[in-house]
């Protein structure tokens, strides 16, 4: 028996001691044979999937670092995808280790010290627990080697994770990684996973014991915030630096880092270097440059805590530190806030020192304050041309531009693999995307299936496993399965048993456009092969079809004398644009099929008929969270209703909603990946889609589910938008995360842009959306005034006119929080809009006295509208 019979043997057993004790006693002329049958034993290991036999995984591990020569060769064998370890518990990954490490032990250390870097140097972000047999790979090869450890980010990352915290001292690669943690990519994230609980009382006990360097924490932390980040990024290295409790001369030591730090960090990280500069400063007073450049960045920041939080200093040492004509310089830069109440509070500051002030210092804050409006330069004694009075110059709307570009065809069936595999490597399944590869793959399955099937086969390699096997082994209700099981049909012909998730028809679980989405995609697996061309791709980034092209596509399967899907020529016929031209129109009525004469006499009455959405605030259901729960919150949801006559199919599914026209359950907010692709459906009735959107983004303001994304999906489409549109846009400017909110900036501009803007509707919305706490008060606030700052002005002091009369407070009753922000927002945009007239109850508010924000708001908006 060969020596390469004895090893297959044992691996066939998934004998990795076995396997270990063979190669270590064989010959170097012995494991080079055994080394050269390991790659092709490999390939014929896999199953017909493409997938390794998960037994024979870890003895061919054990085989390859035993046996193949060279150090780059060893590290990519041992880091192959198919030879991970499928098991993640501590113990069974420290076998695996020690089984590897066993097969090394007699190689020499400088060996032993590359394989591990070259290791470390091949570590995917240790967010995946698949990493870990790796990371314990390379640090116990390197342990064992010098001790050194690798330096790449990826190791310090998975030292984080799965070093022992319990004995953090003893750790062999302590000295060497501590100053890493503030050096990584990603180790702000990665810590902050593991809690606070663990890495940072660790730290400050080993500070406070003199085995680390307590001086490394704190310039290590100052560091990070140097480097800037996301918040999130960030938040750990504020916990550390707190929890180590720095003195003030410690602050003041990094005063100048920590001024540095002030103009563009994060909120929490800005408000931590605020004040440590004025501990330090009432330590001892800050050096004149210092407390100019501390003053001026944070003063110039938009958050108002940050700000305000500024003046008071500003105004307690100003003659304490003796610095008052530093003090009235460095607050002019607050005359270029945004926010009214900012600048207001900033010149009652200076007002307060500017006797004391030299007569230069007086000059310039004057000068400064000629911009501000007449009752803020009074104060002052500041003169003024009244160019602070009027309306600044605003930005125009821009025209509305289509944001993507419509779809090209496939052209060649080594294109379509190409694109395929692209997409199963990067897990982003767009619907635009996945509707031009079925497309492709419909067309080329039925014109050169030999070619397609030769296409793949060469393409795929080691993408199989996932896209056919994991991806497409079973149709369900996620997109990613979808292309993957239309993929199947081709490449893997069998029998089709119709999955539960198409089979039911439960609107509560899975939502009607949900619905419609899995019964095309799922017809669409039976048509691959036996139809030359799809019906529904659309031909515009918004997801209509030109009408010439579709008929055209009608032509096609008339001349080879099939029939479409039939929910296929629905969704379809419901991606036609509202109008259509008489010529085309003629062309249709010249077709004879069955499909042809029903797409010619949906084309000759114009379509779907006009459905009716209303949007109103309704009883909440019996079965909702809030009543189920014994919660105290409103009674009422924000709910819109859809009603059609004379549809039919998927229209009437889509068109009569709720199903028997009165709500009586509140859908559920299970998360359908697919909600991206709703648009789409109907992109002609966006405020349709908009309609059975609602629930799902009153519910998700407070998660990430692509609402922005969404929302420029509805302005982009071809109809016009009312109530739901502007409750679902309500609901998007109020998300949680910031991108999100920008998205829908972007939306709300595209629809002013286009002149469907329902601002009145979105003030209404607004107004009941807060009263039944579903969304933010402050941050739609700020998503309006970026809209106002990108142009659309007159559409959002429309919103306001019309939020503020649900929203401003009865006598006796407590405002929302945020609405001062509202109102404020009103007085900006209420001149660039040329509004005059009343707000119902604004007069009151504005009349009841009283030093409040809110009054003096109000009082403000009130005066600009009435002139008085």
């Amino acid at each position: 028996m060969t020596a390469w019979d004895e090893v297959r043997a044992a691996i066939e057993a998934g004998d990795s001691p076995r396997t270990a004790a063979l190669v270590k006693g064989f010959t170097p002329a012995e494991r080079r044979a055994v080394a050269r049958e390991l790659p092709g034993f490999l390939r014929a290991s896999r199953d017909q999937w493409g997938v390794l036999y998960r037994v024979k995984a870890a003895p061919l591990r054990v085989a390859g670092a035993g046996c193949l020569g060279g150090a780059a060769a060893t590290a990519s064998w041992l880091c192959r995808d198919e030879l991970r370890p499928w098991s993640f518990r501590d113990g069974a990954l420290r076998r695996l280790v020690a089984e590897t490490l066993d097969a090394l032990a007699d190689r020499p250390a400088e060996w032993r010290l590359d394989v591990a870097h070259r290791i470390a140097g091949r570590l995917r972000p240790a967010t995946a627990e698949g990493e870990q047999y790796h990371w314990r790979l390379a640090a116990e090869l390197a342990f064992g080697a010098d001790g050194t450890p690798p330096a790449g980010d990826a190791f310090v990352l998975g030292w984080i994770r799965w070093t022992e915290l319990g004995t953090l001292e003893r750790d062999p690669f302590l000295d060497e990684l501590v100053p890493r943690l503030f050096e990584a990519e990603g180790a702000g994230a990665v810590l902050e996973l593991q809690g606070t609980g663990g890495w940072v009382p660790r730290l400050v006990a080993l500070s406070a014991a003199g085995r680390v360097k307590r001086e490394t924490l704190l310039d290590g932390c100052v560091s990070r915030f140097l480097r800037g980040g996301r918040a999130q990024e960030l938040r750990w290295f504020t916990v550390l630096y707190d929890a180590l409790e720095p003195t003030p001369q410690e602050a003041a030591a990094r005063g100048r880092d920590l001024a540095r730090v002030l103009p563009a960090s994060p909120g929490k990280v800005a408000e931590l270097a605020l004040r440590e500069i004025r501990r330090a400063d009432e330590a001892a007073p800050l050096e004149p440059a210092l407390f100019a450049e501390a003053a001026e960045a944070v003063l110039f920041r938009p958050e108002k805590k940050l700000v305000r939080a500024a003046l008071t200093w500003l105004d307690r040492t100003a003659r304490k530190h003796d610095r008052v004509d530093a003090t009235l310089l460095a607050l002019t830069t607050a005359f270029g806030q945004e926010a009214f109440d900012l600048r207001e509070r900033a010149v009652k500051v200076a007002a307060r020192h500017l006797d004391r002030a030299a007569d230069a210092t007086r000059s310039a804050v004057r000068d400064a304050a000629a911009a501000l409006p007449a009752e803020l330069r009074d104060p002052l004694g500041a003169g003024g041309d009244g160019a602070g009075d009027g309306p600044e110059p605003v930005a125009e709307l821009p025209p509305y531009l289509p944001s993507g570009q419509p779809p090209q065809p496939i052209s060649s069936p080594a294109e379509l693999a190409g694109e395929v595999v692209r997409l199963a490597r990067t897990w982003q399944v767009d619907w635009a995307e996945t509707e031009r590869l079925l497309a492709g793959l419909v067309a080329f399955a039925h014109r050169e299936p030999e070619r397609i099937s030769a296409a793949f086969e060469h393409a795929v390699g080691p993408e199989s496993h996932w896209a056919f096997h994991w991806g497409g082994g079973e149709f369900s209700d996620y997109t990613s399965t979808w292309l993957w099981s239309a993929l199947r049909a081709v490449l893997h012909p069998g029998s089709r048993k119709t999955p539960r998730a198409v089979r039911s028809t439960d609107s509560v679980r899975r939502p009607v456009p949900h619905q419609v989405l899995l019964h095309r995609m799922w017809e669409l697996t039976g048509l691959v092969g036996t139809v030359p061309v799809l019906l529904a791709t659309p031909t515009t980034a918004n997801g209509q079809i030109d009408p010439a092209e579709l008929v055209a596509r009608l032509e096609t399967l008339e001349a080879a004398g099939l029939r479409a899907g039939p929910v296929d020529l629905e969704q379809a016929l419901l991606r036609l644009p509202r109008e259509i031209d008489a010529a085309t129109v003629r062309r249709a009525g010249a077709l004879s099929s069955p499909d042809g004469r029903a797409a010619a006499a949906w084309m000759a009455v114009g379509g779907l008929p006009e459905p009716t959405v209303t949007c109103a605030a309704l009883p909440l259901p019996e079965n909702s969270y809030r009543v189920s729960q014994g919660s105290d919150g409103p009674s009422e949801w924000l709910l819109a209703t859809v009603t059609a006559d004379g549809v039919a199919g998927l229209a009437a599914k889509l068109c009569r909603y709720p199903e028997n026209g009165r709500w009586l359950r509140m859908p559920q907010t299970v998360f359908h990946d697919s909600i991206g692709w709703w648009p789409a459906i109907m992109p002609s009735h966006p405020e349709v889609i908009a309609a059975h959107l609602l629930p799902h983004l009153i519910r998700g303001t407070e998660q990430r589910m692509g609402q922005g994304g969404l929302l420029l999906g509805l302005a982009e489409g071809d109809g016009p938008a009312g109530a739901a549109t502007a409750a679902a846009l309500c609901c998007g400017l109020g998300a949680r995360a910031a991108e999100e909110r920008s998205g829908a900036v972007d939306a709300l501009l595209v629809l002013a842009a286009r002149g469907r803007l329902p601002a009145a509707e979105l003030g209404r919305a607004l107004g009941v959306l807060v009263t039944q706490q579903n969304v933010k008060l402050n941050r739609v606030t700020g998503a309006l005034r970026e809209a106002a700052r990108g142009g659309a002005h007159a559409g959002v002091w429309s919103a306001v006119a019309a939020a503020l009369p649900a929203l401003l407070p009865a006598a006796g009753e407590r405002a929302p929080a945020g609405l001062p922000d509202l109102v404020a927002l009103g007085a900006e945009t209420a001149p660039l809009a040329g509004a005059r007239g009343e707000v119902p109850g604004l007069a009151a508010v504005a009349a009841r006295g009283g030093t409040s924000r809110l009054v003096r708001e109000s009082a403000r908006l009130n005066r600009l509208l009435t002139g008085g």
